[in-house]
């Protein structure tokens, strides 16, 4: 089942490559199969992931200790599943949106889905790090070559950024490979073995720092942000949809799962910090966001908002915090995706994205008013979505962690609404201008699209403990209790990580009865 989820874009990719020289048609058809094969099998893997750590481990270069393993516990399904999804979506709306090039843009989102499933269930440092720049190479050439505006520069930039974090990630996962070489004597880049190295207090700072620039850019966390500003907006609707959707958890997942894993200690002391960086990035967003004039800025804006919501939920590091930001990644990937679904629409119809060159429509396309009305209100978190959810496990996560914490991860949510309400307004209300009369509504492949997408964020609202019941975060290979374990290991105290703490803010009641037990 694992190797599957690998060999169907690959396969897909390749005889997309052969439809393709038929007609374009051909390549479509292929590709929609290939993504849809990838959503079955990707639920089948998280169905049985729900009960049991599903593992490949083959060793693949024995010289440098590289393994070809793979690992899908409940987590790291979920992200295969969204993966899946997300990418039947990109092909159904570049459908009548790609008319040139139009097999090598389907090899590319296949290649590009094949890359971001090796970082979700690597359990290989190296193996991890291929499937990372993999992702990198056709989301240069999807955004430089099926872009607009200024498409070139935007993809040179994502390439930079990306690729200089890269460089800090695996001068990071080669230190651990080199001081498990010295400590042992055998060499590996598999995660297990490089679990067990014992760094000190400073070589973990090093570590962590390196592993959270890598991350950091592509989540991304303030200031690390800035190359969202030009991707989002210009690359095409399925890049948009795959880069807000999909590769910003890449970077979420890398965090959690080695980041924090391999550096518990640096994680500890830098946690207050990248709590407050998180609170940044949320008003940061939310603000740039409500001065927006262009519909796909402001909604790259409000991704970054609801990015760093997600990060605070993760650097609480309680249950509650990491349950709803697992919860959320799956629902602002569904959210976002829609409103970037819309987006791309409206400028397919009329070649533009400016509120200035919108307003009314909801007169003249109530279907599309409709569901851009949801989707807003569902990124802000309306009751009855996943959304809601997840943002409420969060702030309730931010109010035991402290006050002030939580008062304004409250209040954050407040300046969502504000935001939502522009998007919705300035596109959908006031002046119809001259150029719209004639504008078409939703059609029958939009709204099965968009409809899918409601269901889906409704369902997560109404059942969350779907998702939710089965994270277990003291099993989970990065769950607070095994980093705690991995902390009396490394001979470091409690005391210590107290007063890290207790300098900026005091850590939760949770984590204290954690550290205690792991002190005993």
């Amino acid at each position: 089942m694992l190797m599957l989820t690998l060999i169907i874009p690959l396969a897909g990719a390749l005889f997309v490559l052969l439809a393709g020289r038929v007609n374009a048609t051909g390549a479509r058809v292929v590709a929609l199969i290939s993504t849809v094969l990838s959503l079955q099998v990707a639920y089948l893997l998280a169905a049985q992931a729900r009960f049991a750590v599903i593992e490949v481990d083959n060793l693949w270069i024995p010289s440098f200790g590289v393994h070809f393993a793979l690992q899908a516990d409940w987590i790291a399904a979920l992200m295969v599943l969204l993966t899946s999804f997300l990418s039947v979506f990109a092909v159904a709306v570049s459908w009548r949106e790609i008319t040139e090039r139009v097999t090598s843009f389907h090899v590319w989102l296949l290649i590009l889905q094949l890359g971001v499933t090796i970082v979700f269930l690597a359990r290989d440092l190296m193996l991890f790090y291929l499937g990372w720049e993999l992702m990198l190479i056709p989301m240069l050439f999807l955004i430089g070559s099926w872009g607009t505006g200024r498409k070139e520069y935007s993809a040179f930039k994502f390439v930079l950024f990306t690729f200089t974090g890269s460089i800090f990630m695996l001068s990071s996962m080669l230190y651990l490979y080199y001081r498990h070489i010295v400590d042992t004597g055998v060499a590996s880049f598999h995660m297990d073995d490089l679990l067990q190295v014992q760094l000190s207090q400073g070589e973990q700072w090093w570590v962590f720092l390196g592993f959270l620039i890598g991350f950091g850019v592509k989540a991304p966390l303030l200031p690390l942000h800035t190359w969202l500003i030009d991707a989002y907006p210009n690359a095409p609707t399925a890049g948009s949809l795959m880069l807000s959707g999909v590769l910003s958890k890449t970077g979420i997942y890398g965090l959690f799962r080695i980041g924090e894993s391999f550096a518990p200690v640096g994680f500890s002391d830098f946690r207050p910090l990248l709590i407050w960086l998180a609170l940044a990035g949320i008003f940061y967003g939310a603000w740039i966001a409500f001065s927006q004039r262009d519909i796909k800025r402001l909604i790259a804006y409000a991704s970054l908002s609801h990015v760093n919501f997600i990060l605070l939920g993760i650097f609480i590091a309680s249950d509650e915090g990491f349950k709803g930001a697992i919860l959320q990644m799956l629902c602002h990937g569904i959210s976002t995706a829609a409103l970037f679904l819309i987006a791309g629409a409206i400028q397919h119809r009329i070649s533009d994205r400016e509120f200035d060159s919108l307003g009314g429509l909801w007169r003249i396309a109530p279907a599309m008013g409709a569901f851009f009305l949801f989707f807003a209100f569902a990124s802000l978190g309306l009751p009855g979505t996943g959304n809601f959810v997840g943002e409420l496990y969060i702030t309730a996560a931010a109010l035991e962690y402290h006050w002030v914490i939580g008062g304004l991860t409250a209040v954050a949510v407040l300046f969502a609404a504000f935001y939502s309400l522009r998007l919705f307004t300035a596109a959908m209300h006031g002046p119809e201008p001259a150029a719209l009369p004639n504008f078409p509504d939703t059609n029958s492949r939009e709204n099965l699209l968009l409809s899918v997408l409601a269901i889906m964020l409704i369902i997560l609202g109404l059942f969350p403990s779907v998702i939710t019941a089965p994270i277990n975060t003291g099993t989970l290979p990065t769950g607070i209790e095994t980093r705690m374990r991995n902390l009396s290991e490394t001979n470091y105290s409690s005391n210590h990580i107290m007063l890290s703490h207790h300098s900026t803010l005091p850590i939760t009641v949770a984590d204290a009865a954690l550290l205690q037990e792991a002190e005993q």
